[in-house]
Protein backbone atom coordinates (compact mmCIF):
# COMPACT_ATOMS: atom_id res chain seq x y z
CA UNK A 1 0.00 0.00 0.00
CA UNK A 2 1.28 3.43 -0.98
CA UNK A 3 -0.43 6.18 1.03
CA UNK A 4 0.88 8.79 -1.41
CA UNK A 5 -1.08 7.33 -4.33
CA UNK A 6 -4.66 8.32 -5.05
CA UNK A 7 -6.13 4.87 -5.61
CA UNK A 8 -9.62 6.29 -6.03
CA UNK A 9 -8.42 8.43 -8.91
CA UNK A 10 -6.72 5.41 -10.50
CA UNK A 11 -10.01 3.48 -10.44
CA UNK A 12 -12.01 6.58 -11.43
CA UNK A 13 -14.38 6.37 -8.45
CA UNK A 14 -15.25 8.61 -5.52
CA UNK A 15 -13.76 7.97 -2.07
CA UNK A 16 -17.23 7.04 -0.79
CA UNK A 17 -17.79 4.44 -3.55
CA UNK A 18 -19.24 1.08 -2.52
CA UNK A 19 -17.46 -2.22 -3.12
CA UNK A 20 -19.87 -2.88 -5.99
CA UNK A 21 -18.96 0.42 -7.69
CA UNK A 22 -15.25 -0.23 -7.20
CA UNK A 23 -15.50 -3.72 -8.69
CA UNK A 24 -17.48 -2.47 -11.68
CA UNK A 25 -14.95 0.26 -12.44
CA UNK A 26 -12.04 -2.15 -11.97
CA UNK A 27 -13.45 -4.67 -14.44
CA UNK A 28 -14.20 -1.96 -17.01
CA UNK A 29 -10.72 -0.43 -16.73
CA UNK A 30 -9.06 -3.86 -16.84
CA UNK A 31 -10.73 -4.65 -20.13
CA UNK A 32 -9.42 -1.39 -21.62
CA UNK A 33 -5.89 -1.37 -20.23
CA UNK A 34 -4.97 -5.07 -20.09
CA UNK A 35 -1.60 -5.62 -21.83
CA UNK A 36 -3.04 -8.53 -23.83
CA UNK A 37 -5.38 -6.03 -25.45
CA UNK A 38 -2.68 -3.49 -26.19
CA UNK A 39 -2.95 -1.59 -22.94
CA UNK A 40 -0.15 -0.05 -20.92
CA UNK A 41 1.27 -2.63 -18.50
CA UNK A 42 2.37 -0.02 -15.97
CA UNK A 43 -1.09 1.54 -15.82
CA UNK A 44 -2.68 -1.90 -15.60
CA UNK A 45 -0.48 -2.74 -12.59
CA UNK A 46 -1.57 0.53 -10.95
CA UNK A 47 -5.21 -0.44 -11.48
CA UNK A 48 -4.64 -3.87 -9.94
CA UNK A 49 -2.79 -2.38 -6.98
CA UNK A 50 -5.58 0.13 -6.34
CA UNK A 51 -8.21 -2.61 -6.51
CA UNK A 52 -6.31 -4.84 -4.07
CA UNK A 53 -6.17 -2.04 -1.50
CA UNK A 54 -9.71 -0.69 -1.87
CA UNK A 55 -11.65 -3.94 -1.97
CA UNK A 56 -10.33 -5.51 1.27
CA UNK A 57 -9.45 -4.76 4.88
CA UNK A 58 -6.63 -2.47 3.76
CA UNK A 59 -9.17 0.13 2.65
CA UNK A 60 -9.90 1.25 6.23
CA UNK A 61 -6.22 1.87 6.92
CA UNK A 62 -5.82 3.68 3.59
CA UNK A 63 -8.92 5.83 4.18
CA UNK A 64 -7.62 6.90 7.60
CA UNK A 65 -3.97 7.50 6.75
CA UNK A 66 -4.01 8.73 3.13
CA UNK A 67 -5.02 12.32 2.39
CA UNK A 68 -7.23 10.94 -0.40
CA UNK A 69 -9.11 8.64 1.99
CA UNK A 70 -12.66 9.29 3.14
CA UNK A 71 -11.65 9.10 6.82
CA UNK A 72 -8.44 11.09 6.60
CA UNK A 73 -7.61 13.30 9.56
CA UNK A 74 -4.63 15.64 9.45
CA UNK A 75 -3.88 14.57 13.02
CA UNK A 76 -2.46 11.35 11.56
CA UNK A 77 0.38 13.39 10.07
CA UNK A 78 1.24 14.53 13.56
CA UNK A 79 0.99 10.94 14.74
CA UNK A 80 3.47 9.73 12.12
CA UNK A 81 5.89 12.55 12.89
CA UNK A 82 5.63 12.46 16.64
CA UNK A 83 5.74 8.72 17.18
CA UNK A 84 7.16 7.04 14.07
CA UNK A 85 10.10 9.33 13.36
CA UNK A 86 13.24 7.33 14.18
CA UNK A 87 15.03 10.53 15.14
CA UNK A 88 12.68 10.96 18.08
CA UNK A 89 12.12 8.93 21.20
CA UNK A 90 8.61 7.98 22.21
CA UNK A 91 6.88 5.64 24.61
CA UNK A 92 3.85 3.44 24.19
CA UNK A 93 1.95 5.19 26.96
CA UNK A 94 2.20 8.54 25.19
CA UNK A 95 1.06 6.99 21.90
CA UNK A 96 -1.97 5.30 23.46
CA UNK A 97 -2.94 8.53 25.24
CA UNK A 98 -2.85 10.40 21.93
CA UNK A 99 -4.97 7.74 20.20
CA UNK A 100 -7.44 7.68 23.06
CA UNK A 101 -8.01 11.44 22.91
CA UNK A 102 -7.94 12.04 19.16
CA UNK A 103 -9.16 9.01 17.23
CA UNK A 104 -12.92 9.09 16.83
CA UNK A 105 -13.71 6.28 14.40
CA UNK A 106 -14.29 2.74 15.63
CA UNK A 107 -13.41 -0.23 13.43
CA UNK A 108 -14.86 -3.68 14.13
CA UNK A 109 -13.91 -6.72 12.08
CA UNK A 110 -16.40 -9.57 11.68
CA UNK A 111 -16.52 -12.92 9.88
CA UNK A 112 -19.19 -14.93 8.07
CA UNK A 113 -20.69 -15.99 11.43
CA UNK A 114 -21.80 -12.43 12.23
CA UNK A 115 -25.23 -12.61 13.89
CA UNK A 116 -26.17 -8.94 13.62
CA UNK A 117 -25.33 -8.07 17.23
CA UNK A 118 -22.38 -5.94 18.35
CA UNK A 119 -20.94 -4.77 21.65
CA UNK A 120 -18.03 -2.36 21.80
CA UNK A 121 -16.55 0.39 23.97
CA UNK A 122 -17.43 3.94 22.98
CA UNK A 123 -16.75 7.39 24.41
CA UNK A 124 -20.05 9.25 24.93
CA UNK A 125 -20.97 12.67 26.28
CA UNK A 126 -21.14 12.82 30.07
CA UNK A 127 -24.82 13.35 30.93
CA UNK A 128 -24.04 14.73 34.38
CA UNK A 129 -22.32 17.85 33.01
CA UNK A 130 -23.69 17.84 29.45
CA UNK A 131 -20.20 17.54 28.04
CA UNK A 132 -18.62 20.71 29.43
CA UNK A 133 -16.63 18.89 32.10
CA UNK A 134 -17.65 21.24 34.92
CA UNK A 135 -19.98 21.01 37.88
CA UNK A 136 -22.23 24.06 37.72
CA UNK A 137 -23.94 23.08 40.97
CA UNK A 138 -20.75 23.39 42.99
CA UNK A 139 -20.26 25.96 45.74
CA UNK A 140 -17.16 27.99 46.56
CA UNK A 141 -16.09 28.25 50.17
CA UNK A 142 -13.99 31.17 51.38
CA UNK A 143 -12.22 30.40 54.67
CA UNK A 144 -9.76 32.21 56.84
CA UNK A 145 -6.34 30.89 57.82
CA UNK A 146 -7.87 28.99 60.74
CA UNK A 147 -10.36 27.22 58.50
CA UNK A 148 -13.39 29.20 59.59
CA UNK A 149 -16.02 29.67 56.84
CA UNK A 150 -16.21 33.32 55.84
CA UNK A 151 -18.44 33.11 52.80
CA UNK A 152 -20.28 30.53 50.73
CA UNK A 153 -21.61 31.31 47.29
CA UNK A 154 -22.61 29.70 44.02
CA UNK A 155 -19.55 28.59 42.05
CA UNK A 156 -21.27 28.73 38.67
CA UNK A 157 -20.07 31.60 36.53
CA UNK A 158 -21.89 33.06 33.55
CA UNK A 159 -20.53 31.83 30.21
CA UNK A 160 -18.63 34.64 28.51
CA UNK A 161 -18.94 33.04 25.07
CA UNK A 162 -22.75 33.14 24.93
CA UNK A 163 -23.14 35.83 27.63
CA UNK A 164 -25.20 33.47 29.74
CA UNK A 165 -27.86 32.78 27.12
CA UNK A 166 -26.79 29.18 26.46
CA UNK A 167 -27.10 29.76 22.70
CA UNK A 168 -24.66 30.71 19.96
CA UNK A 169 -25.30 33.04 17.02
CA UNK A 170 -27.08 30.20 15.17
CA UNK A 171 -29.45 29.76 18.13
CA UNK A 172 -27.90 26.37 18.81
CA UNK A 173 -26.59 25.13 22.16
CA UNK A 174 -23.40 26.96 23.09
CA UNK A 175 -20.36 24.77 22.50
CA UNK A 176 -18.55 26.16 25.55
CA UNK A 177 -21.16 25.74 28.27
CA UNK A 178 -23.26 23.04 26.56
CA UNK A 179 -26.35 25.23 26.56
CA UNK A 180 -26.37 25.84 30.31
CA UNK A 181 -25.35 29.49 30.17
CA UNK A 182 -22.95 28.77 33.01
CA UNK A 183 -19.44 27.40 33.32
CA UNK A 184 -18.68 25.58 36.55
CA UNK A 185 -15.63 26.33 38.66
CA UNK A 186 -14.72 22.73 39.51
CA UNK A 187 -14.52 19.54 37.49
CA UNK A 188 -17.57 17.35 37.04
CA UNK A 189 -17.62 14.61 39.68
CA UNK A 190 -18.70 11.94 37.16
CA UNK A 191 -16.30 12.44 34.24
CA UNK A 192 -13.56 14.17 36.29
CA UNK A 193 -13.43 17.03 33.81
CA UNK A 194 -12.96 14.74 30.77
CA UNK A 195 -16.34 15.81 29.28
CA UNK A 196 -17.11 12.24 28.22
CA UNK A 197 -17.22 8.76 29.72
CA UNK A 198 -16.38 5.34 28.31
CA UNK A 199 -19.38 3.05 28.02
CA UNK A 200 -20.48 -0.18 26.37
CA UNK A 201 -22.47 0.31 23.17
CA UNK A 202 -24.82 -2.50 22.16
CA UNK A 203 -26.34 -2.87 18.70
CA UNK A 204 -28.70 -5.53 17.40
CA UNK A 205 -30.34 -6.26 14.08
CA UNK A 206 -27.34 -4.94 12.13
CA UNK A 207 -27.55 -6.12 8.52
CA UNK A 208 -24.29 -6.38 6.63
CA UNK A 209 -24.82 -5.38 2.95
CA UNK A 210 -24.63 -8.29 0.54
CA UNK A 211 -21.48 -8.48 -1.60
CA UNK A 212 -19.80 -5.71 0.40
CA UNK A 213 -16.56 -5.89 2.38
CA UNK A 214 -17.35 -3.00 4.72
CA UNK A 215 -19.97 -0.44 5.62
CA UNK A 216 -20.23 2.62 7.83
CA UNK A 217 -22.70 3.58 10.54
CA UNK A 218 -22.48 7.36 10.88
CA UNK A 219 -22.33 8.92 14.32
CA UNK A 220 -21.74 5.63 16.16
CA UNK A 221 -18.06 6.22 16.95
CA UNK A 222 -16.45 8.19 19.77
CA UNK A 223 -17.51 11.68 20.80
CA UNK A 224 -14.70 14.20 20.60
CA UNK A 225 -13.18 15.51 23.80
CA UNK A 226 -12.06 18.73 22.12
CA UNK A 227 -14.72 19.66 19.51
CA UNK A 228 -18.27 20.08 20.74
CA UNK A 229 -20.73 17.96 18.77
CA UNK A 230 -18.13 16.12 16.72
CA UNK A 231 -18.51 12.35 16.68
CA UNK A 232 -16.82 9.60 14.69
CA UNK A 233 -18.32 6.70 12.76
CA UNK A 234 -18.47 2.95 13.27
CA UNK A 235 -16.91 0.92 10.45
CA UNK A 236 -17.80 -2.78 10.25
CA UNK A 237 -15.36 -4.74 8.10
CA UNK A 238 -15.66 -8.30 6.86
CA UNK A 239 -12.47 -10.27 7.37
CA UNK A 240 -10.87 -11.74 4.25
Amino acid sequence: MNLYKNYYLVLEVDSTASDKEIKKSYYNLSKIHHPDKGGDSELFNEICEAYEVLIGEKRIEYDIKSKWGSLYDENTEFLDYEFNNLAKTWDEEKLEKWKNENQLNVVIRIDENFSGSLKYERWVICKACGGDGKDVSSKIEIRDEKGNLLKLFDGADGCDFCEGTGKNWKNEDCGVCGGKGQVGMVDCKVCKGEKRILGNQKLSGVKFPENEKSFRMEGMGHYSKFEWGRVGDLWIVMKD
